[in-house]
């Protein structure tokens, strides 16, 4: 009984943290965020299902883009030319942004509905439609409220989406390791994993998709272990379906539910064809209207913009810097901190490449098992996935490199893989991880984001961030801190709101670390799931 509620309150912290950085955040930092709310507003404002590519953003968006700052990301966009960065915005006088405060709050109702007008575009159009036709309602309910209240509130949503992933994830690692306190790390982990705080703390598709492609691997387990059903295969194409009408990126968990299937149903091909014939019927149309409108399968940017060079495009991946492409997405996925692009020093990054190499070596020895192959095939496909983006990104821009946050999408089939890896250590490298996670995420809030939001630290002339001291926090002082953070955010979200959740935040940190530190030290006495 007492795992349960051990596993609910890991849950609670993981939305405390969440909250707190949705809350946090200014205003677009999350990753396109402004597309992303871009869509989800020309749905509930004007009734579009399905809005076309270049549909455009709303005017309070576009005004809100020149009164509040920008994240660093953008700087250099064309569109937003003449827009201000955090170190600008800061550098102004306090009338100055006081007046733009007040501009950005007392926005005409009427520019919620009316079309940008220096062409600020709802780009991420071209996404799969699912997690805006569910967003869309709940906007439609918010009309009456202000911009800064819609962002805030569409982003506590899909913190509360990405939560439910916290006991998938448990029961993932319970099948497959069989250890009570294992599984629970593993939940532990993720919740204090910074970068997938942050991935989920912004209005966007990837809540909805992280979610699906966990309950995708746990259904594929559920399978494994139970003698094959139609039920079950038909349960595992609807969470296909839905996935790849959410993010193009479940393309790659195909082949991974095709072999499975191959694998389980060989003897039953009529209940094997009730996946991909139901996946086909929930999401197909979209990818054969991308086909039919763009000449490309997934209807993403780049690929449309190479669809001439077809194969052809293939023979630059020999001039691709791998190993830097590879650094990129694994620094982005451990944390790259919002669209201003925030990083830490490169020796924490590698701490996390060390174990990560270890525990691809300790994986070797347990791929004879079916569990462990499947969730390999989750994480290996998406991985190649990955480096067919570093190929589009390469081409299309001149980038090595891909966003390492969208691998949150398969984080469950990443820890529990871990786990895995340690054998008879398991305990101690999911307690490990939950504390070096813990303390990345403490260090990061307080000496690189909350510094750099409250315009203590900045980007020096090129591009690196400034280190932050300690007396410079404490010039500023703990109250200045908390106003500058409820500068240009919804009313509600006032410093003293900002210092509970924030307190909140450091409790839903240290208790995921203090419970599997207390779960490591009991297991040299016996079982530690004796003490549970």
């Amino acid at each position: 009984m007492r795992i349960r509620w051990l596993l609910v309150s890991i849950w609670i912290c993981f939305l405390f943290r969440g909250w707190f950085y949705a809350s946090m955040f200014p205003l677009w930092e999350g990753y396109d965020e402004v597309a992303h709310f871009g869509v989800v507003r020309a749905m509930a404002a004007k009734g579009i299902l399905l809005p076309p590519r270049n549909q455009l953003g709303l005017r309070d968006v576009e005004e809100s883009l020149k009164l509040a700052p920008i994240p660093w990301g953008t700087h250099d966009w064309d569109v937003f030319r003449s827009s201000l960065t955090e170190e600008a915005y800061w550098g102004l006088s306090p009338a100055e942004r006081s007046q733009r405060e007040a501009r950005l709050r007392d926005m005409p109702t009427s520019w919620k509905r009316e079309d940008s007008i220096s062409g600020v575009s709802a780009y991420e159009a071209y996404q799969p439609p699912l997690y805006y036709w569910l967003m869309a309602p709940a906007l439609y309910a918010l009309k009456g409220c202000s911009l800064l209240a819609q962002v805030t509130l569409l982003r506590w949503i899909g913190v509360v989406i990405a939560s439910l992933a916290v006991p998938l994830i448990f029961s993932i690692a319970l099948t497959v390791t069989q250890r009570e306190s294992v599984a629970l790390g593993c939940s532990a982990v993720v919740a204090v994993m910074p970068e997938f705080a942050t991935n989920v703390a912004r209005i966007s598709n990837e809540p909805l998709a992280i979610l699906l492609f966990t309950l995708l691997a746990w259904l594929g387990l559920r399978i494994l272990n139970r003698a094959p059903s139609t039920g079950s295969a038909a349960a595992l194409g609807t969470v296909l379906g839905l996935g790849l009408l959410t993010k193009a990126y479940f393309l790659t968990a195909v082949p991974a539910v095709l072999l499975l299937v191959f694998y389980k149903y060989r003897r039953a091909w009529v209940a094997a064809l009730a996946t991909p014939v139901i996946a086909g019927a929930i999401a197909g149309w979209w990818y054969v209207r991308n086909v039919v409108t763009t000449g490309t399968l997934s209807g993403l940017a780049e690929p449309v913009m190479l669809r001439e060079r077809g194969l052809a495009m293939f023979p630059a991946i020999h001039h691709i810097p791998w190993i830097h492409a590879v650094d990129v997405i694994l620094v982005s996925h451990l944390y790259f901190c919002g669209w201003s692009g925030l990083t830490v020093r490169s020796w924490m990054n590698h701490v996390f490449f060390v174990i990560a190499m270890l525990a691809a070596l300790g994986l070797i020895v347990q791929l004879r098992r079916p569990a462990v192959l499947w969730l390999l095939s989750i994480y290996g496909f998406f991985w190649l996935g990955q480096l067919y983006n570093v190929l589009l990104q390469y081409l299309t821009k001149g980038l090595a490199g891909s966003m390492g946050w969208y691998m949150y999408a398969v984080v469950a089939s990443e820890v529990v893989l871990c786990a895995v890896a340690f054998g008879r250590y398991r305990i101690w490298a999911v307690a490990l991880g939950t504390m070096l996670f813990g303390l990345l995420d403490l260090y990061g809030m307080h000496w690189v984001a909350i510094p750099y939001y409250t315009g203590i630290i900045g980007h020096r002339a090129n591009g690196a961030l400034a280190a932050m001291h300690i007396g410079e926090l404490r010039a500023l002082g703990f109250d200045a801190v908390f106003e500058r953070l409820a500068v240009n955010k919804w009313a509600t979200v006032s410093p003293r709101v900002l210092i509970v959740l924030w307190i909140l935040y450091i409790i839903g940190t240290i208790l995921p670390m203090a419970v599997m530190l207390s779960l490591a030290l009991k297991s040299k006495k016996g079982r530690p799931e004796d003490a549970l």
